[in-house]
Order: structure tokens, then C-alpha cells, then sequence
């Protein structure tokens, strides 16, 4: 589970989808009055939580900076989330429950194209 913090720099990540050092999220974190060593500290917690990945370094004047990118996609997060919550939860139960609200044909049928595909990779 992430604390609030590790969140809203998830969040920035795959809001602007793509890699970034410390200093960026900073620069883009808006109202949020982080200093470079909270960031760097949360991006560590990030890492050991294995939500994020070193993606690149770039020279920023004479030294590396680090840039990171998020591991899992923000729906991968909240599949795996949902199913670390209780042990009785399955993506079955997820999906009927999605299925219950939707009102879209074409969701429905792409859903239906990603099983077929998924059956056919592992020749079900």
C-alpha cells in the first residue's frame, strides 16, 4: 500500500508519462512544498515497493541525475491492489461487477477481443 505522498508522485508519473528526476517532480508537484530530499526518499520507498524503476540518467550540468519511470501501469496498481485488499477478492468479481455498471457495447466487445487473444497466446 502506498502512503499518500508515494501516491500523488505515482500519480505525476503516469500523468505525464514519461521518465523523471527528482527535481522535475518537484517542478511539477505544483502546490505541494517538497524539498529534493522528500522526493528522493519517497522515490527510494517507491523503488523497494517495486512501483518504480531507474529509466535513465541525464547530465544536468556537471553530474547524473536520475530518471524514473513507474513499473506498473495505473490500472496494473489497482488490480494488484484490489487483490492484496482480502483474499476472497478475484478479477472475476471485479469484472462482474464492472460488467453489471457499463452500459457499452464496444467496451464489452474489446474485452471480449482481449480474452480471445489471451486464450489464443496461451493456446487454450
Amino acid at each position: 500500500m502506498l502512503t499518500r505522498s508515494e501516491k500523488q508522485i505515482m500519480d505525476l508519473l503516469w500523468r505525464v508519462n514519461e521518465p523523471l528526476s527528482c527535481t522535475e517532480i518537484v517542478e511539477l508537484s505544483g502546490d505541494k512544498t517538497w524539498k529534493d530530499s522528500y522526493v528522493h526518499s519517497l522515490i527510494k520507498s517507491l523503488m523497494k515497493k517495486d512501483m518504480v524503476e531507474i529509466a535513465a540518467f541525464e547530465l544536468i550540468s556537471r553530474s547524473y541525475a536520475r530518471k524514473f519511470k513507474p513499473k506498473l501501469t495505473k490500472e496494473q496498481y489497482c488490480i494488484r491492489e484490489y487483490l492484496a485488499e482480502d483474499p476472497a477478492n478475484s478479477f472475476s468479481k471485479l469484472f462482474a461487477a464492472y460488467a453489471e455498471q457499463s452500459d457499452s457495447a464496444e467496451e464489452m466487445n474489446k474485452i471480449e477481443e482481449i480474452i480471445r487473444q489471451w486464450k489464443k497466446d496461451h493456446s487454450i
